[in-house]
């Protein structure tokens, strides 16, 4: 009987000692939320070379300044690190260029200026991933961003971020050319190069939990 009322209290013992830790972590280790961006793309690398289907050779080779606007739903699930650092994955989808959209798949850290989680803090973050299903890619194109933003703190759990980045994308599109009034694709040996950077600011706003 001894030894199980001593495991009984060794029990509950250990579940309060657990409360009490969590009581006192002013964060959520798992957390997740949704993000919602407007992308401006103000200057786009473009470099196409192929031979045309009527056999005469077609380079293009400069920057594209106009800008072009888009938007971006994506959606986050990640994990508090620490009080200050926070890793999640992200994708949605959204648009990448003039009617070109595309489904990112993001990695990001997030890196918190303040000590206090329960309080409003500036943050620095950096993503890295590929996009798919955008500019007919025939591989997945590699995405970067870099920022940053403040964080009002609404409760322990839920948090509304602002936050501004540079993104660039390196990609190789599809090319196509007039054949009698239709767009065809330029395909096979034909194409021999089809190079893309393109560079964008993005503005957004996400509520994370």
């Amino acid at each position: 009987m001894k030894r199980v009322l001593a495991s009984i209290l060794l029990t509950v013992m250990s579940f309060s000692f657990l409360q009490a830790s969590e009581t006192r972590r002013d964060f959520p280790r798992i957390t997740f939320g949704a993000e919602g961006n407007f992308i401006l793309t103000a200057a786009t690398w473009r470099h196409f070379n192929y031979v045309a289907d009527a056999g005469y050779r077609v380079n293009i080779k400069g920057y594209d300044y106009s800008p072009v606007f888009n938007g971006q739903i994506l959606a986050n699930i990640g994990c508090n690190i620490s009080g200050r650092v926070n890793l999640s994955l992200y994708s949605g989808y959204g648009g990448i260029y003039r009617k070109k959209t595309a489904v990112p798949l993001m990695l990001r850290v997030t890196y918190f200026w303040g000590k206090d989680p329960l309080a409003h803090r500036w943050f620095s973050c950096a993503d890295t991933g590929v996009v798919t299903d955008g500019l007919e890619f025939s591989t997945a194109a590699p995405c970067g961003r870099l920022g940053g933003g403040y964080r009002l703190s609404l409760s322990r759990s839920v948090k509304l971020d602002f936050l501004v980045t540079y993104q660039i994308l390196s990609a190789h599109p599809e090319v196509t050319e007039l054949v009698d009034g239709t767009e065809t694709p330029v395909t096979g040996g034909r194409l021999r190069r089809s190079d893309v950077l393109i560079n964008a600011v993005t503005f957004g706003i996400a509520l994370n939990f």
